[in-house]
């Protein structure tokens, strides 16, 4: 509690209340989400006795501090400091502190910002508001030059915050144009077009034909190279032209072709840029799953893991075995022992006749618990067994002493009531620096509170990835069996979906505005209930696992019959949408696992590969027998017309 302070926002008022004895927890979460609720709406707001001792108080707290501070209100300079006094080790302590910095200098309390702020932390708003506050006080000594150029010599655009110290280098001499290129640089570098533009018009005009030229051939290599290539400069700008060349391949790949020739025919152009040149045409035409990807990487090298990949992703597609089998050969040490690349080493020696090293490299997958052991099995004819390993068991005393944890209460609290910022940010502070042990023992806790993303995110903090009874949990049983008697679509899958998707929390939001266990775009739900006679849903109840699940399942289902019944390509749609899918389906039957090795996105060709593994687990866990992943692993086909 904040001893003997009152403070208001407008109409808000906090007044601290006497102690009274605890009530039961749901009507003080009630009082508190009423409190809180007032405090956002800029009511008058008195704790009432029943949050007396609360856990979550200081949030309530906090959040006029934060509302002082996001109004600019000078309250905010009394408030903040008695709140950071009555709660020092509150993990909501930096980010108010932050914002409060914010909100001296956008009312430019220069003085008091340098008293409280004396060295800025690593963010670009922060360290130019100091410099701002350092010219308001009269400092002109070099340490300021130091400081200011030190903020200057960045690739990416700054905030408003840092015109007037910039300004300030300019008008006092200290920007020589040695300093503009460096900066010109680094944009071009970050391919910060606009800013580099910007830059390049702060150069004297007699150093600019570098520049200039630099810039045309990484932002425009479309006009630039053959412009090059009319009037080659010598030296040759090398590096300028390669990041050129890759920008064209991706933005114009037949355009690109025509000019290959060419460019490989430079003179000057070093060995390893000429390889690249067509390595590069390779790579573009690759991810098109062109056959004439393989003549270009034949002309180039493979100077990189990308080109590595990609080079026997198009030897596979293709079906050429004994070029994929000869460039898995070459490929560096560290990338040859990933279990991706020892499976098609295995596969490939299957494919040129060499059956024992084959089947060896098939045996030697299955131990592991992996996509790629499923794979192995299926190659072998035989059903895949997940290898458990268990992590250590729960020591009562440790969970004792977690459940009385004040971190912990506070997030039993956050998470009943659904707030999920707060409880992320007391779980980041509470794990931070924790040793495996401990972080074994949370995860276990976690996974007692249904707390099943975080029980997750300990187990790997603590390097626990195969202790299948504790990670691949069931908690929507009832939900899940409805939807799959439903649809068609196995309990397995549906759970694997909702692991991969949202972890078993049913209130995660993706950055694409997906929500829920099976992370749907509501325009998409709302598109299946319609074609399903469901109720329209709105934003929230996508939140609601009798909501999410029947739905996810149905859209599943949909993708499952648009693709003829064929699994990978109905959980690659799931996952990147039905029309990538269908650009990716191959002109005659191709077995699976090549189909699915030639995902031109890297996201979706992982996502099918754990959905594999994820269903086999939890099908595994469901019936005790080993599963068949053959199901699953049909030749991938275009649809019927």
């Amino acid at each position: 509690m904040l001893s003997g302070v009152r403070f208001g926002l407008g109409g808000v008022l906090l007044a601290l209340s006497v102690a009274v004895p605890a009530a039961e927890p749901t009507a003080q979460q009630a009082a508190f989400e009423s409190a809180l609720a007032a405090v956002r709406d800029d009511q008058l707001l008195v704790v009432p006795p029943l949050l007396r001792g609360y856990p979550l108080l200081p949030y309530l707290e906090g959040t006029v501090v934060q509302r002082l501070i996001a109004r600019d209100r000078p309250e905010a300079d009394a408030a903040w400091p008695a709140f950071r006094e009555a709660h020092p080790d509150h993990p909501w302590r930096r980010d108010l502190e932050r914002e409060w910095w914010r909100s001296l200098a956008r009312r430019q309390a220069w003085p008091v910002l340098l008293a409280v702020m004396p060295q800025p932390p690593e963010l670009p708003d922060l360290r130019c508001a100091h410099l701002q506050a350092r010219l308001a006080s009269g400092q002109r000594d070099a340490a300021l030059v130091r400081d200011i150029q030190a903020v200057f010599r960045t690739g990416q655009s700054l905030p408003e915050a840092c015109t007037r110290p910039f300004e300030w280098l300019r008008d006092s001499g200290h920007r020589p144009a040695a300093l503009v290129r460096e900066r010109f640089d680094l944009a071009v570098e970050a391919s910060e077009w606009g800013l580099a533009r910007y830059l390049l018009r702060l150069l004297p005009e007699d150093q600019r034909a570098h520049p200039t030229r630099s810039l045309q051939l990484r932002s425009d290599p479309g006009t630039a190279l053959p412009a090059l290539l009319a009037a080659p400069p010598k030296p040759l700008p090398v590096e300028d032209i390669m990041v050129g060349w890759r920008a064209l391949t991706r933005a114009d790949p037949e355009g690109a072709a025509r000019l290959a020739p060419r460019i490989a025919a430079l003179p000057g152009l070093p060995a390893d840029a000429r390889a690249a040149v067509w390595s590069g045409l390779g790579l573009r035409q690759s991810w098109s799953r062109l056959p004439t990807a393989l003549t270009y990487f034949r002309k180039g090298g493979a100077a990189d893991d990308l080109t590595h990949a990609w080079r026997i992703r198009a030897a596979l597609w293709a079906g050429d075995w004994q070029q994929a089998d000869a460039w898995l050969g070459m490929l560096p040490p560290a990338m040859a022992e990933e279990a991706r690349w020892r499976y098609w080493r295995a596969r490939a020696r299957q494919a040129v006749g060499d059956v024992a090293a084959a089947k060896a490299g098939f045996e030697a997958l299955r131990s592991a618990n992996n996509v790629y052991a499923l794979l192995a099995a299926w190659r072998l004819g035989e059903a895949v067994v997940p290898r458990p390993a268990p992590g250590p068991p729960a020591d009562p005393a440790v969970q004792a002493d977690l459940e009385k944890h004040p971190a912990i209460r506070r997030m039993q609290e956050l998470h009943a009531l659904g707030i999920r910022d707060w409880f992320n940010l007391e779980w980041f502070a509470f794990m931070a620096g924790r040793d495996a042990a401990f972080a074994n023992q949370v995860s276990r806790f976690a996974f007692a509170q249904g707390w099943w993303l975080h029980g997750v995110a300990a187990a790997s903090q603590s390097q626990i990835f195969d202790d299948f009874v504790r990670l691949y949990p069931r908690p929507y049983d009832a939900g899940v069996m409805k939807a799959a008697a439903e649809t068609g679509v196995a309990p397995a899958l549906l759970y694997a979906v909702i692991r991969q998707e949202s972890l078993f929390e049913r209130q995660a939001v993706s950055r694409a505005n997906a929500f829920g266990l099976m992370q749907l775009l509501l325009p998409t739900a709302r598109s299946v209930a319609r074609r399903h006679d469901l109720p329209r849903p709105d934003r929230d109840d996508l939140f609601d696992p009798t909501v999410n699940i029947p739905l996810g399942a149905r859209y599943l289902m949909e993708m499952r019959d648009r693709f003829d019944g064929q699994w990978l390509p109905a959980m690659g749609a799931y996952n990147a949408g039905p029309n990538a899918v269908a650009r990716w389906l191959p002109e005659q039957p191709m077995v699976p696992d090549v189909w699915m090795e030639n995902i031109p996105y890297n996201e979706t060709r992982e996502y099918i590969g754990k959905l594999l593994w994820h269903q086999a687990v939890f099908g595994w866990l469901a019936s005790g027998e080993p599963q068949q992943p053959a199901t699953y692993l049909r030749p991938v086909v275009q649809p019927a017309p």
